[in-house]
């Protein structure tokens, strides 16, 4: 079972199993939310390994992450909230 790792400041957060058909990676810049804390995904390494055999590699993604802080995460999400709607715009005419 093939994994995807996910790291921050140089040590391994945790590690997450996937099938091999589908592993689901995120992409470069997107927010992750691990452990209630938003971390932003800064590089991804795709690492191949020896499975079984030695003509048989899987392909084992290396997540990268750094910490967001809180007052960055919160503007984000105030972005995020829809606006009252504010009526309709004057009549000119």
């Amino acid at each position: 079972m093939p994994y995807v790792e996910y790291a921050c400041e140089g040590r391994l957060l945790f590690r997450t199993e996937a099938s091999e058909g589908a592993q689901y990676v995120p992409r470069i810049h997107e927010i992750v939310v691990i452990d209630d804390a938003p971390y932003q995904v800064v590089d991804i390494e795709y690492w191949a390994r020896r499975l079984g055999s030695s003509d048989r590699r899987l392909v084992w993604p290396t997540v990268y992450v750094v910490p967001v802080r809180s007052e960055d995460w919160k503007q984000r999400l105030e972005r995020r909230v829809p606006r009252d709607d504010e009526g309709k715009p004057p009549t000119r005419y």
